[in-house]
């Protein structure tokens, strides 16, 4: 009789310990950030080496295009000295003039140059921010997996209990209790697979953020609404910073063909000098006289720069279209995937409701009933489950979908606007109550 109060203490237990699956995830991250996900994201481009990398570049094409904008001769100062039968002096000035456009051409070649170092730095910054998305989502469910890894080691540790003990009390056979203990030593493997994945998406998140001691946020418990999705993906491909650095690029690529025609043009440098001749026998004369000098290109004509320029502005408008359509395309993918991934999300939620909590029960009930066996009381329980763990999987994939929606279409922080804006009117749910955030 002792016995089976053992055994009825110990299944009891089973179900309590499935209600506390979010105590168990909040176990696992005992000291969880508070901070919005906008101000983690805000918080993480602040401090990125990388970014600062880009400041220093765009500070760099500025310095540059405040050069480039400067005028490209300088006066030159003559003088000359002569003493023979009579002394001869000499100062004069001269002044080569930009009359082929060269300085025009080379201000706006430094102006898009800028224009792509800024483009170039808010697409790293877009690239940044879905990347830590991406990876916050990965490390969320990574987290929410090992405490569902760890509900069924608890399960199994408990089951095996009661298995050896049923076998000491002959109640149950040898194969009964090797059952319990093999599954106990899978449960064992598996959540130290899952707390190595733990650490790898942890890793991979601090890598993401260039901040290892940043504490991530706890994602919110309603998913991204599709239904606010835009569908002007030819107008938005035009405001992505990649296209934009990219349309930036084959601008500053014009630029340079305008600056090897303007080389090709000579610029003449005009002068004037003014001095005094003086002799023993004569009386001393001022002299004045006017300068021209204008370069023959009959060596080199700088043909060969003009073909060169043109042949880069022409890969650098192709590579312009491309990445717009390229750019695109990937919107509306990644726009299907994110309203698939949704659906999928709901469809489980809705099918699975209440079923997988009031399951364990059932399979509580039915066992101790002896209506089955031992083997197929743990298949049961092992579907059971990995039927909560696949909604788990599901519903960060659905998240890292809308972060490559993001990372695609640009629109990252009209995203995260919206994500805060939405999440003080949810009404709270735990991850694995089964309805529908």
């Amino acid at each position: 009789m002792s016995q089976f109060f053992t055994r009825l203490r110990a299944l009891l237990a089973v179900p309590l310990l499935l209600v506390s699956a979010a105590a168990l995830a909040d176990a696992n991250n005992p000291n969880p950030s508070t901070q919005s996900l906008a101000s983690y994201i805000e918080a993480v481009l602040r401090t990125h080496p990388e970014l600062k990398v880009a400041d220093a570049t765009v500070a760099a094409a500025q310095a540059k295009a405040d050069g480039l904008a400067l005028p490209i001769y300088n006066p030159e100062l003559n003088a000359d000295a002569q003493r023979s039968q009579s002394d001869a002096y000499s100062i004069g000035l001269s002044q080569a003039l930009d009359v082929s456009g060269k300085r025009t051409a080379r201000r706006l070649s430094g102006q898009k140059q800028l224009q792509q170092a800024v483009a170039e730095r808010a697409a790293l910054r877009q690239q940044l921010a879905t990347g830590v998305l991406s990876a916050l989502a990965d490390y969320q469910a990574k987290l929410a997996l090992l405490a569902l890894v760890q509900q069924r080691l608890e399960l199994l540790q408990r089951f095996s209990t009661i298995a050896d003990q049923q076998y000491q009390a002959g109640d149950n056979g040898i194969l009964d209790r090797n059952l319990g203990n093999l599954a106990l030593a899978e449960g064992i493997a598996i959540a130290g697979r899952a707390e190595l994945e733990l650490l790898a998406a942890r890793r991979t998140l601090d890598t993401a953020t260039g901040n290892a001691a940043l504490e991530p946020p706890t994602l919110p418990l309603a998913l991204p609404d599709t239904t606010h999705l835009p569908t002007d993906f030819d107008g938005l491909s035009k405001l992505l910073p990649s296209v934009q650095a990219a349309q930036a690029r084959q601008e500053a690529a014009l630029a340079e063909v305008d600056i090897a025609r303007s080389n090709s043009r000579a610029d003449p440098t005009v002068g004037i000098r003014g001095g005094r001749e003086t002799s023993d026998s004569e009386p001393g004369k001022t002299l004045v006289g006017l300068q021209l000098s204008i370069p023959l290109f009959v060596r080199n004509n700088f043909r060969a720069e003009q073909v060169a320029a043109s042949a880069s502005a022409d890969a650098a408008r192709i590579e312009t279209a491309a990445l717009t359509q390229q750019s695109i395309a990937r919107m509306k993918a990644a726009a299907s995937q994110f309203r698939a991934s949704h659906a999928a999300w709901e469809r489980w939620s809705k099918a699975s409701g209440n079923a997988l909590d009031n399951g364990i029960e059932l399979l509580d009930r039915v066992w101790k009933a002896r209506e089955f066996s031992t083997a197929e009381y743990l298949v049961q329980l092992k579907q059971l489950l990995d039927g909560r763990a696949a909604g788990e999987e599901l519903r960060y994939q659905t998240w890292q979908a809308w972060a490559a929606f993001l990372e695609a279409s640009g629109q990252w922080r009209e995203g995260l606007s919206e994500l805060d804006t939405a999440a003080p009117a949810t009404p709270a749910t735990t991850p694995h109550s089964g309805h529908t955030p």
